[in-house]
């Protein structure tokens, strides 16, 4: 996958410090300061929650929560920890902003130079794991991407690098909501965060938001056949024929010369026993692509299921006559004849794809014996005995093929 970072930061040098002010006296305070100065952030944690007890509008005390979550981050590589303990230290600086407004400048100041710190970490862990091509050093990018997003949430470019670098460790559940908070936040999404979530969507089998994604995203891209081609993907994972027929058919309209689309729509065609147009479409696919054996052995397979639906209908005729204890008429045996005339056509017709198909696949291939089984077929209904013959070893001398590849 081609990733792009967002651009460099400047790394700005300052530290994080404890928001000004005395304890005042209260020993809480006092006993929240020595913790985060022994390195013991759930015992500072602790004593300033006492403090806000006696206390519930002390600033002080929220910011020294707020450096214990800081603190307590920056101790742990696990993403979801250190997003979660990034969240809680800027929850605890917006109160101390709201007891005392007086220090927004310095929590902004240190908040923006804490995500400062974690999106140059970030990069350069993900160029580290370029490089490495490891797993865990791309993990240890979205840890810090992960906090740069929990302490400036309305910075996208963050949610964006931390989906690359959760999609690279091969951790793409963990990538869908960074994906999601990028997509609705950005201005202009680009073509690639919408097919990259897109496809996440669907290897993690949630169809029908990738369908609400995609439909969004073809609409501004109308011209991007992957993004039309995903779409269409997920009407058939839902199983909803209909429209995914029909938006095939518009995108054929819009890329005629689209062999895959023209696949698609003619194989989904023909499992409808729709074969007339199975027929067309996939006619017109193996004209565009004539190096695809599943293009024209579908192609056959039209053919011969349109003759197993004429050989059906011309059965259904003599046992009717047969019912009703009566001879065919003269009409009926004039629409017979050139049913089985058609027939014949069709099991003719099929013959010069399958062969295609059995030339673009050799003995052990996947679909190679469904081919050969499919071959056997119409050379035994067009009295092809030889031919017939030279496949019955790779048919396995089973019965013919009339299915269709997927």
């Amino acid at each position: 996958m081609n990733t792009r970072l967002s651009a460099l930061f400047a790394l700005l040098v300052a530290g994080l410090l404890v928001l000004g002010g005395c304890s005042g006296g209260n020993p809480n305070i006092s006993a929240a300061e020595d913790a985060i100065e022994a390195g013991n952030n759930d015992q500072a944690i602790q004593s300033a929650e006492a403090a806000l007890e006696m206390d519930s509008t002390n600033a002080e005390a929220y910011s020294l929560i707020a450096q214990a979550y800081i603190n307590k981050a920056k101790n742990t590589m696990t993403p979801s920890e250190r997003s979660e303990f990034f969240t809680q230290a800027r929850e605890a600086q917006e109160k101390a902003i709201r007891f005392d407004p007086g220090t927004r400048g310095d929590v902004q100041q240190r908040r923006q130079v804490a995500y400062i710190q974690e999106m140059q970490q970030g990069i350069d862990a993900f160029n580290t794991a370029r490089e490495s091509g490891d797993s865990t050093d791309y993990a240890q990018a979205a840890a810090y991407f992960g906090g740069a997003n929990a302490l400036e949430p309305d910075s996208i470019d963050a949610h964006l690098n931390e989906a690359y670098a959760l999609l690279n460790a091969g951790q793409q559940p963990q990538a869908i909501a960074p994906l999601e908070t990028y997509v609705s936040r950005a201005d202009s999404v680009g073509e690639s965060p919408y097919t990259i979530l897109g496809q996440v969507y669907l290897t993690n089998d949630k169809p029908e938001e990738a369908i609400t994604l995609l439909t969004e995203a073809t609409q501004e891209y109308p011209d991007n056949e992957e993004l039309q081609s995903l779409l269409l993907n997920a009407f058939n994972r839902i199983g909803d024929t209909e429209r995914a027929m029909q938006a095939y058919s518009e995108q054929i309209e819009r890329n005629p010369n689209n062999a895959q689309f023209r696949y698609n729509y003619g194989s989904m065609l023909l499992t409808a026993d729709r074969y007339e147009e199975a027929i067309e479409q996939l006619g017109k696919a193996a004209e565009l692509d004539q190096d695809n054996p599943r293009i024209f052995y579908n192609l056959g397979a039209a053919h011969i299921n349109r003759a197993a639906a004429i050989d059906d209908s011309i059965t259904v005729m003599e046992d009717r006559a047969r019912e009703a204890e009566r001879e065919l008429t003269a009409d009926e045996d004039q629409m017979i004849e050139e049913m089985v005339d058609e027939r014949g056509n069709q099991f003719q017709n099929a013959v010069q794809p399958l062969e295609k198909a059995y030339q673009l696949t050799e003995e052990g291939d996947e679909y190679h014996q469904d081919i050969c089984r499919a071959l056997f077929q119409v050379y035994v209904n067009t009295d092809q005995q030889d031919k017939a013959k030279q496949v019955e070893a790779c048919a396995g001398m089973g019965d013919g093929a009339s299915g269709s590849m997927e």
